[in-house]
Parts: C-alpha cells; sequence; structure tokens
C-alpha cells in the first residue's frame, strides 16, 4: 500500500514569504532545505520504493506530493533527481505566473525532468467543500482545461486544496475527467467513485520530525493513527464552526 506525503515549498527561512502562499497560514507547512534533506535521507534509509502514481496502476511504496506549485519546485525536483527519485506537484492554475509561484516555463520543465503535474483547482479556495456544485465545477474543469492547454494533454491527477473534502468535491472532480483524486485523509486505502480513484496522504509539517516521515513510509500503526486521530478532530471542528476553526488556527500563529 503506497503511503503518500504531502510536502508544500522548501524555502530557507528569509525567502519564505517568496514561495507558495505567504502569510502565518502557510508558513507551518514550509520546510527549510536542511529538514527536507533529514527527511529524504529518512527515507531513503527505509528502504522504500519512491515512485511515481497513475490511475489503474499499482503505486509505489512511498509517493512524494507538493502542493500549490510554489516558486521552490524546481529545486524541490532538483533534490528528488539527486536521489533519482521523481515527485508529484500540484498546480494551482490560477496562480501560474504570479509571484511566489511557477511560471509557464517551469510546470513544463517539471514534465520534461519526468514530474508529474496534477491540479490543485483553479485558485485554491478556503473551505471548498462549502462551494457550490457550479463553483466545484468550474475550479476543477477551468483548472484541468487551463494545465492541459500549458501541457499539451489535460492532468490525471487531482488533489483536494487544504483537504476540505466532500462527496460534491469528489463528484465534481469525477465529472471533470480526472482519473486520480488526492485527499488529505491519512490512509493508504484506495476508494473509487465511479472511474476515478481516491487515495489519502499523510500531510507533513515543518515541525514534523524525519522519524516521523519514516514511520509512516514503513507503515508503523502509532503514528499513522495518530495523525489519523488528529486529521479527525480537525475535520469534526471544521464541520462544527468553520470560522472559529479559522480563527482558532490565526490565534496560535
Amino acid at each position: 500500500m503506497t503511503a503518500s506525503l504531502i510536502y508544500h515549498d522548501v524555502t530557507p527561512p528569509d525567502t519564505r514569504e517568496q514561495a507558495g502562499f505567504p502569510g502565518p497560514l502557510a508558513a507551518p507547512y514550509k520546510l527549510t532545505p536542511e529538514q527536507f534533506e533529514a527527511h529524504l535521507d529518512a527515507l531513503a534509509a527505509t528502504g522504500a520504493d519512491v515512485g511515481l502514481l497513475a490511475p489503474g496502476a499499482p503505486g509505489p511504496g512511498v509517493a512524494l506530493t507538493f502542493d500549490d506549485g510554489g516558486a521552490s519546485s524546481l529545486d524541490v525536483a532538483a533534490r528528488l533527481e539527486a536521489r533519482g527519485w521523481r515527485g508529484h506537484f500540484f498546480v494551482v492554475s490560477g496562480r501560474v505566473g504570479t509571484p511566489g509561484f511557477l511560471d509557464a516555463g517551469g510546470v513544463r520543465e517539471l514534465v520534461a525532468r519526468g514530474h508529474v503535474i496534477g491540479s490543485h483547482s483553479a485558485t485554491h479556495p478556503m473551505g471548498m467543500r462549502r462551494l457550490d456544485g457550479a463553483q466545484l465545477a468550474r475550479e476543477w474543469a477551468a483548472s484541468r482545461a487551463a494545465l492541459g492547454e500549458l501541457l499539451g494533454a489535460p492532468p490525471a491527477l487531482a488533489a483536494v486544496p487544504g483537504g476540505s473534502l466532500s462527496r460534491a468535491v469528489i463528484a465534481t472532480a469525477a465529472r471533470a475527467g480526472y482519473g486520480l483524486l488526492l485527499t488529505s485523509q491519512p490512509s493508504t486505502r484506495v476508494r473509487r467513485h465511479g472511474a476515478m480513484e481516491l487515495r489519502g496522504r499523510y500531510a507533513v509539517w515543518a515541525a514534523t520530525p524525519p522519524a516521523t516521515v519514516a514511520a509512516y513510509a514503513r507503515g508503523d500503526r502509532g503514528p499513522r493513527t495518530r495523525l489519523w486521530l488528529s486529521w479527525n478532530a480537525k475535520t469534526l471542528a471544521k464541520r462544527v464552526s468553520p470560522g472559529g476553526y479559522e480563527a482558532l488556527r490565526r490565534a496560535r500563529r
């Protein structure tokens, strides 16, 4: 079973605001290069097969995914390539070419270097599950069309922004034509919605120790269960009081 890991930007502290989404809510997801290399060392030490996902195909032992399409993506890709690995980069199509994010040439370069580009929606809405059906359809379809025009073929993979999942989010992604949708639910289980597969992922923060990342890769029950419990508690809090949850996050930062 594949352990898919969620990363974001990898950047020195003094340039953190220049890569990906700025601000205190995004900062905890950004690793320094030294932290990221320590994570890669820990993954390599497990002996796990690090590879790529594709709809309908058996997954590798570990899949590395990077959300948002931030400006550090090409440097991240180089660090993976130094180990013979490739990753999945989920791009917010509406941010391509804007400050802090990859431009069109950078997106195409990732594909040319053997990495996978997927959709991370058109605008990365906060609380995607609260959008109505028409809004969800536009987010998924517009992103797939824009990336398809950029790359010459529409992406087969997508990842849900912010882990904001619902039946409607899933259904509209399937109707948009994606073959594989990645969520933030910490699980290795593979589910289906019609012709589309769903896979969970394990979120990684700057505060996540390399040993914990290695434990996710090995399938250690304790760390996986703790993340699953934390994720479900946050999901419940978001559904009960979305505004209260966001206010608490801001207060903590």
